[in-house]
This record gives C-alpha cells, structure tokens and sequence, in this order.
C-alpha cells in the first residue's frame, strides 16, 4: 500500500471514530431462546449507526449443579465482519453458579461491509448452542464485577454500554413433555392464540408472560395437568412486540417467543 493510500484509509478510519462517537447512544442487550434451544444475544442501538463497534464483553450465568454447558458459538454476516466474538477463557464455577465470559473486538466499520444499526432495533450478534437443560442469563453480579466481566460496550472507543433486559431462560425440551412438546400456534398474532402442550405424566403448571422490560403481564396456573392441554392467551390488550412465554413445569422451565403484530 503507497503513503497516499495508507494515509486515506486512516483518514476514512478516523472520520468513522469519530462520526461513532458524536452520533451513537447507549446500546441495550438481551439473550433470548430461539427454536432450536440456542441462545440469541441480542444489542438493541438507541441511535442509527454505521460506524466501528471497538468492543463488547457480556457473561451467561446458569446453575452449576445442572449437566449444562454452551457449545460453540455461531456468528453469521454482518456480525461475524463488524464485531467477532469469542469466549474468553472456559466455563468457571463460583458459588453454585457456573459463568462463561464472551468478548469481541470490531476493527471495520459497519458502512465498510456496507451495514448499518437502525434506533430501537434488535440485531443478533452471536448464537450460543445449549446442551443439557438449566435456566440460562446475562448478567452483572458480584462475580462478574471482580473479574471484569460485567456487560460493557463501546463504539468508535467511546463507552456506549447500556443497560441487560428481559430475563429468560432456555434449553432442550424433554422429560415430562411429550413428543408434541411445546406450541403456541398463531404466533405471530394480533390478538388470540392459543398455547398447546403435551405431557405425559400429570404435574403443576404455572405459566407466565413477559415483556421487552423482563415484566410479568400475564399469568396462569394449572394445576395436576396431564395429557393434552390447551391454555388461550389473549394479546389484544398488550402492544405490539416480542414477548416471552416461560412454563414452569416440573422441574424445568421451558421457553417460547410469542410475538404481537
């Protein structure tokens, strides 16, 4: 590469420093289950941009008494280009709990690929595969903050990191649920839908919905349930939006997204 070349690309590189670092705003993250079990972690942007995303760090936190544990991560264009992500080091077990630190680092600017961040959005940044079952979050706690892994991140090497939300959990689906498993079918939907399970043993079960916030806005219990149960849920009162459906079942949480058109 001659001077002149070098010296406009690090000119191009410096514009997008620092367009990042006057127009961005605090970028949000969640983790939601998708349907093959897998964890989805997710960064909603409170402002357009198309510029470098330097850094990220992020910690899963599940139960270490459990046989759970994260496979290799998955990542997909633009993602993969504009900010890779690894683990840093492995799964490490603190008070009962067992933690695995993410990281990425970005060093092309999202116009470059070309890419770019709409305000309000959701983007998956990596897919994390589950094997066995355990409740699974993202978190700031008192490990993660002696060990300098608390949720951070940064665009064009300024401190964008904003706030966890949502609260969920995920897995693989066995045991006490049948080969029907579980279904909420519309979903999409704009109003009415109905959530479908099969089980083969009757047991208590308690369901509740949650919103973009991680708050409970609606809730239902069935006790001694067996066979083919169907449960109606009705939307219409709630905005538009993704919402997450957790069932307390036995001795597992199982998950589904039921979203609001």
């Amino acid at each position: 590469m001659n001077t002149f070349s070098l010296s406009r690309s690090l000119s191009i590189l410096s514009l997008a420093l620092a367009t990042a670092s006057v127009h961005a705003a605090d970028v949000d993250i969640t983790m939601v289950p998708n349907s093959e079990g897998q964890l989805e972690v997710k960064l909603r942007p409170g402002a357009n941009f198309d510029g470098m995303v330097s850094s990220l760090v992020f910690t899963v936190k599940w139960d270490a008494g459990t046989e759970a544990h994260l496979g290799a991560i998955q990542q997909v264009e633009p993602a993969s280009t504009y900010l890779p992500i690894s683990r840093s080091g492995g799964e490490q077990d603190a008070g009962g709990d067992r933690y695995q630190i993410f990281v990425g680092f970005g060093m092309t600017p999202m116009q470059w690929i070309p890419s770019e961040w709409v305000a309000g959005q959701e983007y998956t940044v990596v897919t994390i595969p589950v094997t066995g079952t355990a409740e699974f979050s993202l978190v700031n706690d008192t490990w993660t903050g002696l060990n300098n892994a608390d949720y951070y991140l940064a665009l064009g090497g300024a401190d964008k990191t904003g706030t966890i939300y949502g609260d969920i959990s995920t897995g693989v689906i066995a045991g006490d649920l049948g080969e029907g498993g579980l279904s909420v079918v519309p979903n999409p939907t704009n109003k009415a839908t109905v959530i479908t399970m099969e089980l083969r043993k009757a047991q208590d079960l308690n369901l509740d919905l949650l919103n973009a916030a991680g708050q409970t806005v609606w809730k239902e219990s069935r006790p001694n349930a067996s066979g083919t149960v169907r449960i109606p849920l009705d939307l219409a009162s709630l905005d538009k939006g993704v919402y997450l459906l957790r069932v307390h079942a036995a001795d597992r949480v199982i998950t589904q997204r039921v979203v609001k058109r």
